[in-house]
């Protein structure tokens, strides 16, 4: 955005490409810790607890680093040095919160 390489009257556009990249690498990911996380436990639905939140986390990651510094710039703010830690917080606090959800969701069964 700051480069100009962003049209913004495309904006959802940009958006929705990166979206898409981040569902490609968390669908990738997200089916080899599926695999090895039943491989190594034996819970298939701990597998699928831990696939299905690497997903969803990435494609939060994805979103959140194409939205923050958009808003910084918006409300004027440098992107550059404040949007790394904005992003890291709420993706970190999001993954845990989606990951013991889909946990909870998943393995109430054992209980």
């Amino acid at each position: 955005m700051v480069l100009g390489q962003i049209n913004m009257s495309r904006f959802i556009r940009h958006l929705g490409r990166e979206v898409g990249i981040g569902a490609g690498m968390g669908a990738l990911l997200g089916a080899a810790a599926l695999v090895i996380a039943t491989a190594w436990q034996g819970i298939p639905a701990l597998g699928y607890a831990v696939g299905l939140s690497l997903f969803l986390t990435i494609i939060l990651a994805t979103a959140l680093g194409f939205l923050i510094p958009y808003l910084l710039i918006r409300i004027g703010l440098d992107q550059a040095a404040g949007a790394d830690p904005i992003i890291t917080t709420i993706k970190d606090l999001s993954g845990l919160a989606i990951y013991f959800v889909l946990a909870g969701l998943f393995l109430s069964h054992l209980m």
